[in-house]
């Protein structure tokens, strides 16, 4: 479903034109929907990795930028990969208390939206694979498909309805109809991205259409 495609499917759902659904605000709809489906479920086509470097003496190391969540930090030194250990930074203060004590890092927090955090104090200039879930671009009229519009059209669209019908304050049933039809879609795409990661052809073949069959008789 292309972003013109979505745009006509919402006012013609609502039964409400243009001149009150203006693109400004089907626009606003569409993000608040991105939103609420990025907080539901993790989708493995958004899972990045990228390498960056610790500064010796800082103990900050700036995330990657479109960064939503994290999900590991691993350091490789003298061709040995290490995971960090994911703490809070209350912990991390107390673990390293000076942090110009320089050290082989152990563990990381998130410091702000924009840094991690890392204990102890790095000793050295150290490479550093940072795992993450990407936000991806919104779909829009300059980016008219994107993997969810393409891929799970469905549960955008009825992501998008519950923000029309909250906008206008539409009937409750049907506000309560797209919310069912939102959460059956959304947990249709959570069951698929399971299947995806539990199955592999080599080992267990290609997924068939499964057959329905009668238990044999006495």
């Amino acid at each position: 479903m292309t972003y013109d495609e979505l745009v006509t499917n919402i006012r013609n759902y609502t039964e409400v034109d243009s001149n009150v659904f203006t693109a400004a605000v089907i626009n606003t709809f569409i993000t608040m929907a991105e939103n609420r489906i990025l907080r539901d479920i993790d989708l493995d086509v958004f899972r990045i990795e990228s390498t960056g470097t610790s500064t010796q003496g800082d103990r900050f190391l700036i995330a990657p930028s479109g960064i939503l969540t994290h999900r590991y930090l691993m350091t490789t030194i003298a061709g040995v990969q290490t995971f960090l250990e994911f703490r809070d930074t209350s912990f991390l203060k107390e673990y390293w208390p000076d942090y110009s004590v320089e050290g082989v890092p152990k563990y990381y927090s998130v410091w702000d939206e924009n840094t991690f955090y890392l204990a102890p104090t790095p000793n050295a200039n150290i490479a550093v694979q940072m795992g993450y879930i990407t936000r991806p671009l919104q779909l829009s009229a300059a980016t008219p498909t994107t993997w969810i519009s393409t891929n799970a059209p469905e549960v955008l669209l009825y992501a998008c309805l519950i923000q029309a019908y909250s906008y206008t304050k539409g009937p409750t049933e049907m506000l309560q109809f797209f919310e069912a039809s939102y959460t059956q879609a959304i947990q249709g795409l959570g069951i698929e991205q399971q299947g995806r990661r539990r199955r592999d052809e080599y080992r267990d073949g290609i997924i068939r259409i499964p057959l329905k069959s009668e238990s044999p008789g006495p």
